[in-house]
């Protein structure tokens, strides 16, 4: 974690006044109070740099010293067009039929294709890496399919081997899984109820896992993996594993085995910033407030100052699954659009519900212009992904990161899409108006309108608009 400063740090019960970056490798807690920065760790000692007088210099020291690109992007297509997760949709009933009918759906009803990603349900249970025979009778057929169609094709996949099965025992007597410190094999409790854990320190583990994987894209043409879970809270520093390490290091390892597949998406990740690893946005809810739609920028541009560039802001509407059903018998069309509208312009976006069966005609024709607009700036994204991967640079970006000492650095409801583009997405329920902060310089809105900040301006945000406004030479 890197975070530049100009106030009070409390560290280790001493009190410095200093300008400083601070640096931290193992997990730390930060709190901010009363123009203090207090860090708590048990593991290191944060480090203190005085580089940069701007966030920007700040963090591309960070990046350059501590989490520097690997000159690699994940493919196009990611940035280029919509994802589609069967997720909420089909839950655990993913089933080919209607995996072909979720895919020829997107096409009937005017949507661009992207990739498809096949989520929790298809396999017989966690660790049994193979198709369920009832549910699929004709795998790689599918797959084929859907390739024909014009759709690339993930399959979810986890860490989690169930218990009683062939596939534990294998693992358990070749010292696989994660134990307790009695030397039993642990099992953890995590959303779906209770399973081993793959001991990935364990090179045989690994290849085992691996070797899972390959076999799926030899046999049946998957492209890669969503790779769900990964949590370091799924782990204990008590664990007994193969090689002695922190929970925060078992998230790490299991993130590095994505970088053994160009197609890949990661939701929990620990030291892999730099990395070609596709990053969703933890699950949100179906709300405009706690957890929900108000959520998306912050946690957007925090994820970019983490160096972690290549990012989608979760599933559109609300990727949380109970919270999501909770609401379905009284969705609210809004504040799906607008979450629509908020992903268009950010480095991906990914539809679960199928927003031509859950919304109205008209607020479906809102989102579908919201897609086709992603695909509009696509190449621009691209490029901002392409530049990432040398200089490690977010795609989405802080104002304050743009517009160092502009009085910007307490904006969090609008960003940068590089330098060029400045977005300030609706994200208040039945706001048809909303204020934009204009840095300095000269900005165009649509085709004939030119603002000169720095100005405050309120613009009419109606429905099916989203305000973008470019940076003008």
């Amino acid at each position: 974690m890197y975070i530049q400063i100009r106030v009070l740090i409390r560290l280790i019960q001493y009190y410095f006044p200093i300008k400083e970056d601070i640096w931290c490798d193992s997990g730390f807690v930060l709190k901010v109070y009363s123009g203090v920065i207090e860090i708590l760790s048990e593991k290191s000692v944060p480090q203190l740099y005085e580089e940069g007088e701007t966030l920007k210099e700040a963090f591309l020291h960070a990046a350059n010293k501590f989490f520097k690109p690997n000159g690699k992007v994940p493919p196009k297509s990611f940035f280029t067009k919509p994802q589609y997760n069967t997720w909420i949709e089909l839950l655990y009933d993913q089933r080919e039929e209607k995996i072909l009918e979720y895919a020829n759906s997107i096409i009937e009803n005017g949507m661009p294709k992207g990739i498809i990603m096949i989520d929790d349900g298809w396999s017989d249970y966690y660790g049994r890496w193979k198709f369920n025979g009832e549910k699929f009778k004709n795998p790689k057929g599918m797959i084929n399919k859907l390739h024909e169609l014009g759709f690339k094709v993930i399959l979810w996949t986890c860490p989690f081997i169930t218990p009683d099965t062939q596939e534990f025992r294998y693992l358990r007597d070749r010292d696989c899984l994660v134990k307790n410190k009695d030397g039993s094999v642990s099992i953890k409790k995590w959303w779906n109820g209770y399973s081993a854990v793959l001991d990935l320190t364990n090179p045989e583990a690994v290849k085992w896992y691996l070797d899972q994987n390959d076999f799926l894209i030899e046999e049946y043409g998957v492209d890669g993996f969503k790779f769900d879970a990964g949590d370091a809270s799924f782990y204990s520093n008590d664990d007994l594993t193969y090689k002695k390490i922190e929970a925060n290091e078992h998230s790490k390892l299991w993130a590095l085995l994505g970088v053994n597949y160009e197609f890949n998406e990661f939701r929990a990740c620990f030291q892999c910033a730099g990395l070609p690893l596709v990053q969703r946005l933890a699950d949100k809810n179906h709300s405009w407030e706690y957890n929900g739609v108000s959520s998306l920028i912050p946690n957007q541009l925090a994820q970019g100052i983490l160096g972690y560039s290549y990012t989608c802001p979760d599933m559109i509407g609300g990727g949380e699954y109970l919270n999501f059903l909770e609401n379905s018998s009284n969705l609210d069309e809004e504040l799906f659009v607008r979450y629509a509208q908020c992903a268009a312009l950010m480095p991906m976006m990914q539809f679960s519900a199928a927003p031509w069966r859950v919304l109205s005609k008209e607020n479906f024709e809102i989102c579908k212009k919201a897609a086709w607009e992603h695909v509009k700036y696509s190449e621009y994204i691209y490029k901002l992904a392409k530049e990432s991967s040398r200089s490690g640079e977010p795609i989405v970006r802080y104002m304050e990161y743009e517009f160092p000492n502009e009085n910007l650095e307490e904006i969090k409801d609008q960003f940068m899409l590089g330098e060029k583009y400045m977005i300030a997405p609706n994200i208040k329920k039945g706001a048809r108006k909303r204020i934009v902060n204009f840095p300095k310089g000269k900005w165009k809105y649509k085709n004939d309108e030119f603002i000169i900040g720095p100005r405050i301006k309120e613009f009419n945000s109606p429905l099916e608009e989203i305000l973008i406004f470019e940076r003008v030479n």
